[in-house]
């Protein structure tokens, strides 16, 4: 019998952070309307609150459905990034609390990813440490901070303690640095997310993240964004290009192998071009719950034909080597 799937990306709202968000009067925010509520990340971006994304019940009740074995909980778009420093750290804090206790209550069907304040480099390095030592998994940050990108100067203390613990980050879009240019058309979630998050990869690979850490585990959703269709175009300008391979003394090709990457994805070959770009050690399942429908990403993995032992590791074996879901969960929060 075929085993359950592990799915790398599926969103969940912490209770201290939606309290956080509808305290809020600027963006982000969460407000009421009508008796629902919506999340609002910026002019012209955000979505309904559904209720899958605040009650583990309905999760796993849908995972059962869905033949998902385990889920990594991700903190959804907006996270903690807008607030400031003081209270991003607090509310980073709690939140990972309670992710923690969501994970030792989830009979090893759960297990989550931390939330850090990355508008402060220092509090979330500290954070990441702390959250990891409740049995979190890594971190998920954002494809920029607040409208600063992810990589300005500062940051590579939060870099710098994810590879001395050896633990994942996996970089997730948010509301985008282009939004202005895209504000019609949904063309935000369709292409903007997309263009931030790619840019975010890029600007940690050419300054030079994988020459500091070779085995740097950063994780790339939505089947590594806008990456592979890239891939041969960033090595071609960036040779033609003065300073186009940034502080890399190799092709850009070369570090870019060494992301990890989720076939959150609804267009088949996409899969395959991912699979043959990094190798299915590198390449997990994912479903972005709630927002896409899992079945999606299930059938173009089925569709992709890979060799059984390929489809195996992206379907459960890559993503429990990488974030450890066989390990026991932490101890409880002091």
């Amino acid at each position: 019998m075929e085993a359950g799937l592990a799915d790398v990306h599926t969103h969940f709202l912490p209770r201290a952070l939606a309290r956080a968000l509808e305290g809020r009067d600027g963006f982000p925010r969460i407000e009421r309307s009508g008796g629902t509520a919506y999340i609002h990340y910026g002019p012209g971006s955000g979505h309904p609150l559904l209720a899958e994304m605040e009650r583990l019940d309905i999760r796993l009740a849908d995972m059962d459905r869905q033949g998902i074995d385990v889920a990594v909980l991700c903190v959804t778009v907006p996270g903690v990034d807008a607030f400031a420093g003081p209270d991003g750290v607090a509310v980073a804090r709690e939140a990972n609390d309670e992710l923690a206790e969501i994970t030792r209550a989830g009979g090893g069907r759960i297990h989550a990813l931390a939330v850090v304040p990355c508008q402060a480099p220092e509090a979330a390095a500290a954070e990441l440490a702390r959250a990891v030592a409740l049995g979190l998994r890594g971190a998920a940050v954002f494809s920029n901070v607040g409208g600063t990108p992810l990589d300005a100067p500062g940051t590579e203390v939060l870099f710098d303690t994810a590879a001395e613990l050896d633990v994942p980050l996996l970089v997730h879009p948010t509301f985008p640095l282009c939004a202005t240019a895209l504000d019609a058309y949904a063309l935000i979630p369709t292409l903007g997310f997309l263009v931030d998050t790619t840019t975010a990869v890029l600007r940690l690979i050419l300054g030079g993240l994988y020459e500091r850490h070779p085995d740097f585990k950063l994780v790339v959703p939505h089947t590594a964004s806008l990456i592979p269709w890239l891939v041969g175009r960033i090595d071609y300008e960036g040779e033609r290009m003065p300073g186009g391979y940034g502080s890399l003394s190799e092709p850009p090709s070369v570090h870019i192998r060494r992301l990890y990457a989720d076939i959150v994805s609804d267009f088949t070959p996409a899969v395959r071009l991912l699979v043959g770009l990094l190798g299915p050690e590198r390449v997990m399942y994912g479903s972005d719950y709630p927002f896409w429908d899992p079945d999606r990403t299930t059938r173009v993995l089925a569709d992709a034909g890979l060799a059984p032992e390929d489809a195996e590791r992206v379907r459960r074996g890559t993503a429990t080597a990488l974030f450890g879901l066989d390990a026991a969960p932490g101890p409880p929060a002091r």
